[in-house]
């Protein structure tokens, strides 16, 4: 019986890993010759963007640029019919235009062409790298095992090394770790809430919620505010929406309290981020926040219909601002939505909104055709909470964010190639 038919947990945690990887085996092993090391190599992203971001941003580009170059060669054309996909089209399209007619057009069309690679790169994996589902299933494993070893990373790094200013940095020597776990290992990580919140086994149960527990903690001492937040929210959503037994939801909650406890104790410095929390919402002129998007969004009530350029805030913002007070200018406007406004204008806002709108209602058919799945249950919650407005952000067009962000997203939208089968006991 393959593993398409058993459920996760069934029978012992070890035997449905084998199941797995003799699953992924088998599907490898039926691919044609030139296609497998590609979804090999896919396969190993996870442990990739572990590296850093040169060989992160290849490994990404190569599969992207590996799949337009396959698509032109077979003349297949057909995944070009997708909402979502058009939408990403038309977005890019704005982008370009309002790069092309800024005032400085060289850098803003460089960072507009180059940016398509990410959503290209979720076209790939939807169409071509996770079409079987035995992949996506060993994708999801691979990411899982990433999730674990930047735990176990930062652990190591908190017992001989320790904070630098309240953060850590390995193995990318900057204070992003957090962002990979946040990001990059979101499907993973809300597979195993929903695992936890589902499963009938109480064994099974409760090394989830221990992983979960886990990796939080390790989040909390990586000392990046939002993407906690991202983390703890999206989980619980995922929790919420799938959790069965009382059993289940009493274990998680006694887990996630002694964690807590036991990470305040290791590392005082975490009221930190409560405090600068608090002190950062943009609600007065005292908060940072609100002075960074003051002067984000003058500049947009004076670029209204196509902005200033696509990634052009952080060349002009100095010389469009001269004349404000209360304000500050930054790499980015530290939220999307803000970002498009000002970069790309009112076209480019709504355009960017239907492209995430599209992205997002499409794992949501997914989830509503097969809800017994938990990896079709929780894919819409991932480009929810990347995408969600109210929350402080990367730069939208930056390299290392996007390699993190897409990478999820793509994964996630890999969820429409899951079906449900009549009779047959779903993950």
């Amino acid at each position: 019986m393959s593993v398409s038919q058993k459920s996760w947990g069934s029978e012992t945690l070890w035997g449905d890993l084998q199941r797995l990887s003799l699953d992924a085996r088998t599907s490898l092993a039926g691919l044609p010759k030139w296609e497998k090391p590609f979804h090999i190599f896919w396969l190993l992203g996870p442990f990739i963007l572990l590296i850093e971001r040169s060989p992160a941003d290849a490994w990404l580009s190569v599969l992207a640029l590996a799949f337009a170059v396959r698509s032109l060669y077979q003349r297949d054309g057909a995944w070009l019919s997708r909402m979502w996909v058009r939408a990403a089209f038309i977005f890019w399209f704005v982008c370009l235009l309002s790069a092309s007619l800024s005032i400085a057009p060289n850098y803003a069309l460089g960072e507009a062409i180059s940016w398509f690679r990410f959503p290209l790169f979720a076209m790939a994996t939807v169409f071509w790298l996770g079409r079987d589902k035995r992949l996506i299933y060993a994708m999801i494993l691979s990411t899982f095992l990433g999730m674990m070893l930047m735990s176990g990373i930062l652990v190591a790094e908190v017992l001989l090394d320790g904070f630098k200013d309240g953060r850590l940095t390995w193995p990318y020597g900057d204070a992003v770790p957090g962002n990979y776990l946040a990001k990059a290992t979101m499907p993973a990580f809300l597979v195993c809430v929903a695992l936890a919140a589902r499963c009938d086994k109480k064994f099974i149960t409760l090394i989830a919620v221990a992983i979960i527990s886990a990796t939080l903690a390790v989040s909390i001492f990586a000392g990046e505010r939002m993407n906690l937040i991202l983390r703890i929210f999206s989980g619980g959503l995922a929790f919420l929406l799938n959790v069965k037994r009382m059993f289940n939801l009493i274990v998680m909650m006694l887990v996630l309290c002694f964690s807590v406890i036991l990470v305040i104790s290791i590392s005082p410095d975490v009221y930190r981020l409560a405090v600068q929390f608090l002190q950062r919402i943009p609600l007065t002129t005292d908060s940072d926040y609100f002075n960074l998007y003051y002067g984000a969004w003058s500049i947009f009530t004076d670029n209204v219909f196509l902005g200033i350029g696509t990634a052009n805030y952080r060349e002009l913002c100095s010389q469009l601002t001269t004349e404000l007070a209360n304000f500050r200018c930054d790499n980015h406007p530290h939220n999307y939505y803000i970002q498009l406004l000002t970069e790309t204008g009112a076209l480019g806002f709504a355009s960017g909104m239907f492209m995430i709108a599209s992205i997002v209602i499409t794992l949501v058919r997914a989830s509503c055709a097969n809800n017994q799945n938990i990896v079709a249950a929780t894919a819409y919650i991932v480009p929810l909470g990347l995408f969600f407005p109210l929350q402080s952000t990367a730069d939208f067009f930056g390299q290392w964010n996007n390699i993190f962000l897409w990478s999820a997203v793509a994964l996630s939208m890999a969820a429409v190639n899951l079906r449900a089968e009549p009779g047959a006991s779903q993950r």
